[in-house]
C-alpha cells in the first residue's frame, strides 16, 4: 500500500487525475438545474445575476450583487452556455469544479505523490460541484448558498500552496494571490480567511522572499483586472462591502465563534489524533499549528455562513498531514519488522478523516444524476425559460421552506407571471418586494437597474444599514408585493416596514391577485 501510494506523478498519472476531475464536471453539466428539495428560490439569486450581466448591467456599477462580482459573472457564463436555461446553474458549477479541481492537482504534484495529488483535485472539484447545501444530508438536492461550496474550494487552494512543505515558489505565490483575489470578489469572508492562512504561512514555513513577492504580483494584477471590468468604481465596491459587513456583523458574536469552534471538535479528533502522529514523526510542532490554523479559519467561516456545520478542508489537511509525516519517514530507515508500519497506519488514518468529505460529496452528486432522470407530478411553472425546472414539495420543512419549494414557490411565480403579463407591456421592467426577484429572468424581461439579486435580513441588509428605495427600486416600471411572500417572516417583515412605504408613496396600486399586488409607477 505504501509503494503504491508514494509513486511519484507520472504522465499517465496527469492525464488519469485531469480526466477523473473533468468527469466531475461532466457530471455536473449533465445533471444541470437539480431537482430541489429545499430553499427552491435561491436558484433565482444567480438566474437574476446571470440576467442583469447578460442584459449589460455591471455588478457594483448597476447593481449591487449581495454577494460578489465574480458570481454575477460566473452565472452569466453558466447562463450563456446553457442559452439561457436554469440548467446554466450547473454548468457554473461544472466550471468552476473543473477548474478549481485542475489546479488544485497542479499544485499539489510537485510536492506530493501521485495519488494524494489526485485526490487532493478530486476532493476539490467534488466540494465545488456537489449539489447540495453543506452541512445538509446528500439527498437534500438545491442550489442553495452555492458561494459556500465555490469559497471552500478556492480556498482549498490556498491551504495546498501554503501549508505543503517544500521549496518557495514565485508560482505559488502568485496562485495564493490570485484566488485571495477572486474569494474577495466572491465572498469576502473566504479572502479574510486566505490571507490569514498566507501571512500564517510565512512564519511557520519561513517562506523566502521570491514566494512574498509572487502574493503580492497575484493581488496587484488579479485585482486590477477586475476592477477595470468594475471601471476602477472603487467607492461603489466599497460602499458594497460596508453594507455587507455592516448588515451581516450585526447578527455575528464572539458567542457565534466559540459555538463553531466547540461544534467542530467531532470532525477535528482524528484530524488531531493524525497531526499528533505526524508531529512525532516529523519532531515538530507544524502539523499541530496547521490543524489548528484550519479549524480556526473553518470555524470562523462556519460562524458568518448560512451553514448548520460542515469543514470540507478537513480532506485536504488530512492529506497534507500524511504527506509530512510520510516525509519524515523517508528520511530515515525503518528496519523494525512490525506489522503495520507508521507509514501504513498514517496514510490508513488520513483515508478516515479523507472519505466522509469526498464520499458525502460523491454521493450527492450520483444522487442528483439519477434523479435528473426521473420526471416526478410536481407543479410546473408556467414560464417557458422555468418549465424544466422541478421543486419537490418540503412537507418536513419550516413554513418558510415550505413556502419558497415545491408548489407553494410554483403558484407564487406562476401567479406573478400571469398577472405582470396581464395589465403591464413586455418593456416594463419589474422589481419585487420579496428576498429574491424571480420576474425579469421568468419573462425574459430587461431587468431593472439598481436592487440586488438577494435581499436577506441580517445578511445583505439590516433597519440601519441598508440599500435606498431610489437604488432599490427607483427605475422599476412595476413593483410586485406578495401577499404570501416567500421569504421567512423576519426577512419580510423587515423589508415591509423598510420599503413598503415608499413604495405605496411613489407607486400606484394597479392590480391584485391571489398572491400579489402590482404597483405601477406614478
Amino acid at each position: 500500500m505504501t509503494a503504491i501510494w508514494s509513486k511519484p506523478s507520472t504522465r499517465l498519472a496527469d492525464l488519469c487525475a485531469v480526466l477523473l476531475i473533468l468527469l466531475i464536471s461532466a457530471v455536473t453539466a449533465a445533471i444541470g438545474a437539480v431537482h430541489t428539495r429545499i430553499f427552491g428560490h435561491d436558484i433565482f439569486i444567480f438566474l437574476d445575476a446571470g440576467w442583469r450581466v447578460l442584459n449589460g448591467q455591471r455588478p457594483e456599477i448597476n447593481f449591487n450583487p449581495s454577494m460578489g462580482p465574480l458570481l454575477s459573472l460566473l452565472s452569466a457564463a453558466g447562463l450563456k452556455l446553457a442559452h439561457n436555461s436554469p440548467n446554466g446553474i450547473g454548468y457554473m458549477s461544472a466550471l468552476v469544479g473543473g477548474i478549481a479541481g485542475c489546479w488544485a492537482y497542479a499544485i499539489s504534484r510537485r510536492r506530493m505523490a501521485a495519488i494524494p495529488a489526485t485526490l487532493a483535485g478530486i476532493v476539490v472539484a467534488l466540494i465545488a460541484t456537489a449539489p447540495f447545501p453543506i452541512g445538509w444530508p446528500p439527498n437534500v438536492l438545491s442550489h442553495a448558498m452555492l458561494y459556500n461550496r465555490y469559497g471552500y474550494a478556492l480556498l482549498g487552494l490556498v491551504v495546498l500552496e501554503c501549508f505543503q512543505p517544500g521549496q518557495s515558489t514565485l508560482i505559488g505565490g502568485v496562485s495564493t494571490g490570485v484566488v485571495s483575489v477572486a474569494l474577495l470578489f466572491l465572498k469576502p469572508s473566504y479572502c479574510l480567511v486566505a490571507l490569514g492562512f498566507a501571512a500564517c504561512s510565512v512564519v511557520i514555513e519561513q517562506r523566502g522572499l521570491r514566494r512574498i513577492l509572487g502574493i503580492a504580483i497575484g493581488l496587484s494584477a488579479a485585482g486590477l483586472a477586475m476592477m477595470a471590468y468594475l471601471r476602477f468604481d472603487f467607492a461603489a465596491f466599497g460602499s458594497d462591502l460596508r453594507l455587507m459587513s455592516a448588515a451581516r456583523s450585526s447578527s455575528l458574536s464572539l458567542w457565534n465563534v466559540r459555538w463553531s469552534l466547540f461544534k467542530g471538535l467531532g470532525d477535528f479528533l482524528p484530524l488531531a489524533l493524525l497531526a499528533v502522529l505526524a508531529s512525532s514523526l516529523t519532531l515538530r510542532l507544524r502539523p499541530l499549528l496547521v490543524t489548528a490554523l484550519v479549524w480556526i479559519g473553518g470555524a470562523l467561516l462556519l460562524a458568518t455562513n448560512a451553514q448548520p456545520s460542515g469543514y470540507p478542508l478537513n480532506a485536504l489537511l488530512a492529506l497534507l498531514l500524511v504527506e509530512q509525516g510520510r516525509a519524515a519517514i523517508a528520511r530515515v530507515s525503518w528496519n523494525a519488522p512490525r506489522f503495520p508500519k507508521p507509514e501504513t497506519v498514517l496514510i490508513l488514518l488520513g483515508l478516515i478523516c479523507y472519505a466522509p468529505i469526498a464520499i458525502g460529496d460523491a454521493s450527492g452528486l450520483a444522487y442528483a444524476l439519477v434523479d435528473s432522470h426521473r420526471n416526478p407530478p410536481v407543479a410546473r411553472f408556467h414560464a417557458t425559460p422555468l418549465r424544466n425546472l422541478i421543486l419537490y414539495d418540503t412537507p418536513d420543512g419550516t413554513d418558510a421552506d415550505q413556502r419558497s419549494n415545491g408548489r407553494a414557490y410554483v403558484d407564487y411565480v406562476n401567479d406573478g407571471v400571469d398577472l405582470i403579463q396581464r395589465v403591464s407591456k413586455p418593456d416594463q421592467t419589474v422589481f419585487t418586494l420579496d428576498m429574491v426577484n424571480p420576474f425579469p429572468y421568468a419573462l425574459l424581461r430587461r431587468p431593472p437597474e439598481g436592487g440586488t439579486p438577494a435581499l436577506a435580513f441580517n445578511h445583505t441588509f439590516n433597519d440601519q444599514h441598508k440599500p435606498s428605495p431610489k437604488w432599490l427600486f427607483g427605475s422599476a416600471d412595476i413593483v410586485m408585493v406578495p401577499k404570501h411572500p416567500a421569504s421567512s417572516e423576519p426577512d419580510a417583515a423587515a423589508l415591509f416596514r423598510n420599503y413598503l412605504p415608499a413604495i405605496q408613496s411613489k407607486f400606484t396600486l394597479c392590480a391584485e391577485s391571489d398572491w400579489w399586488k402590482l404597483y405601477r409607477r406614478r
